[in-house]
């Protein structure tokens, strides 16, 4: 069986449907997403049980007030189907021992509330929004070369380079004397998987940046983006298919000209081969160069796989009444064991134990003004390695000591949250855990990795973590050619469909995004 395309997109997860979007509607293209789950969505999709609904990926957003170009591009991709509910104005709350902080949807209020906590620390604090602003600055040209020419990439990145590199937990302790300051400013490191001493300060530029401004939630949840992406599709005459595992890049010389698919599932499966000259793979850039492309001699061309990578501990619940009762109020709640988020981050072992070192939790109830039922998130961070024991084992047939594992690991994080807030515990009727295993099961993402390539100072180095490929016709969307989180993957989606489109692609792009929010676009039946 053979089909051809004008583009073939790898992938449904945000980026695979922004750059399929982006070119349904803004180059008229037939567009075919190809997925390997029996879902659309990658981590903008939900599941289900009974009544109760959970996100698997998507718990806030940031920058998606009307006029914003990121919700201007998320209203392209979703043809304006998605509307956003803000979180109260106080949307994070960090909890350390002895000691709360809660963070304001305004950085002015954000800088004068950190200087009431901490007033001997008022002119760090100061310099330290102003680092974050220039650092925003080299974030803009740099991701703004990602679609140029390597050269003209290296020019717009080169001034600003060395602070925006320099590695987060450095720089705060060269800032601030305090260590209550540096554990505060650094509490939503949880949004990019690495502690300050891995990550680089643009990476936390990325996330204080990001909701300088609040944050949002979708109404109805995260699966309405991939449904209404979908219609986009759908509607300019491309397809949507899911139970679609791409098995190979087919190419002619170094030029592409389809893929190969195992399509089906439950033993009833086929191959199919699907033609097109433009492929954008949105699995990551790892797996595309090392599953889906044969040896080409890529090696010293394509990113190199990171040699850890970071992953989730969830435990999804099941509410018997509103967290309201609590006090609760659709906010964020960060809870850690101590001040030192390196330390924290360590403390895998411990999680598995029963004894997290931090937890977030995430109150989707009161963030969604159309639920009708009451659930809830505990997620800590773990590294993928704390399961290679179980790693050979197929899922609903794990074995009983992994099974023990998941509900110390639950036990933990009901106990650290019922700590700081009792009451909690006896609210929960019903709950589940996913693992660093559950995640490389659905998404085929290696060692279940959730954030893709680290946001590392090496990551940022590395030119090859790009939108465009050697291969011609070749194109990365997603976290991993631009930034990671929701936004990062809508926007190296658009990123991705830009440059399919030629050299003036993404003016093209955030044009017709600005168009579409002054003029929505009506959004057919599918084709």
């Amino acid at each position: 069986m053979e089909e051809r395309y004008d583009a073939i997109v790898i992938g449904s997860g945000i980026g695979g449907l922004s750059a399929a979007a982006a070119l349904a509607r803004v180059g008229g293209k037939r567009v075919l997403v190809l997925e390997r789950h029996f879902k659309v969505g990658g981590f903008t999709q939900t599941f289900s049980r009974k009544e109760r609904r959970w996100d698997v990926g998507l718990h806030y957003v940031g920058e998606m007030a009307p006029a914003s170009t990121p919700r201007e591009v998320m209203d392209l991709v979703t043809g304006g189907q998605v509307q956003w509910q803000q979180l109260p104005d106080r949307f994070e709350h960090f909890s350390y021992p002895g000691f709360d902080f809660e963070v304001p949807s305004d950085p002015i209020v954000y800088e004068a509330n950190l200087v009431r906590a901490f007033p001997h620390e008022a002119k760090a604090i100061k310099a330290y929004f102003g680092d974050i602003v220039r650092v925003g600055r080299w974030l803009d040209r740099y991701f703004a070369g990602r679609t140029t020419p390597r050269p003209i990439a290296w020019l717009l990145a080169r001034p600003g380079a060395s602070l925006a590199l320099t590695r987060t937990g450095d720089y705060l302790k060269a800032r601030f004397s305090d260590e209550r300051l540096r554990a505060v400013v650094a509490s939503q490191w949880g949004d990019c998987g690495l502690p300050p001493g891995r990550s680089a300060l643009a990476t936390h530029a990325i996330i204080v940046r990001h909701y300088f401004t609040g944050a949002w939630y979708p109404v109805g949840g995260a699966g309405e983006i991939a449904k209404a992406a979908r219609q986009v599709i759908e509607s300019a005459g491309g397809s949507v298919r899911v139970n679609h595992r791409v098995t190979r890049i087919l190419l002619d010389g170094r030029r592409v000209r389809g893929v190969e698919v195992r399509c089906g599932a439950n033993g009833r499966e086929h191959d199919a081969t699907f033609l097109s000259d433009v492929v954008t793979s949105a699995v990551g850039a790892e797996a595309t160069y090392s599953q889906l492309l044969p040896a080409l001699g890529l090696e010293e061309q394509a990113p190199r796989p990171p040699s850890r990578v970071s992953s989730a501990l969830v435990g999804y619940l099941g509410l018997k009444e509103s967290p309201q009762k609590l006090g609760f109020r659709g906010e964020n709640r960060w809870l850690f064991e101590g001040w030192d988020h390196d330390a924290l981050s360590a403390g895998a072992s411990a999680a598995l134990e029963g004894r997290p070192t931090h937890v977030y939790l995430s109150l989707q109830t009161l963030k969604d003004p159309r639920t009708r039922t009451h659930a809830a998130q505990v997620i800590t961070t773990v590294e993928p390695a704390a399961f290679d024991a179980w790693r050979g084992s197929a899922w609903r047939s794990r074995p009983q000591e992994y099974e023990a594992v998941k509900q110390r690991v639950l036990e933990g994080m009901l106990s650290l949250v019922e700590r700081r807030h009792p009451g909690f515990r006896a609210l929960v009727d019903y709950a589940e855990v996913s693992t660093p295993l559950s995640v490389e099961t659905f998404t085929g993402h290696s060692l279940g990795g959730i954030y893709g390539a680290p946001a590392t100072p090496e990551r940022f180095l590395d030119w090859r973590h790009r939108v465009t490929t050697p291969i011609k016709g070749l194109f990365l969307a997603g976290a991993d050619a631009t930034a990671f989180g929701i936004v990062g993957g809508l926007m190296g989606g658009a990123m991705a469909g830009a440059a399919v489109l030629g050299p003036l692609g993404l003016r093209k792009v955030t044009r017709a995004a600005h168009r579409a929010a002054v003029d929505p676009y009506p959004v057919l039946s599918p084709a």
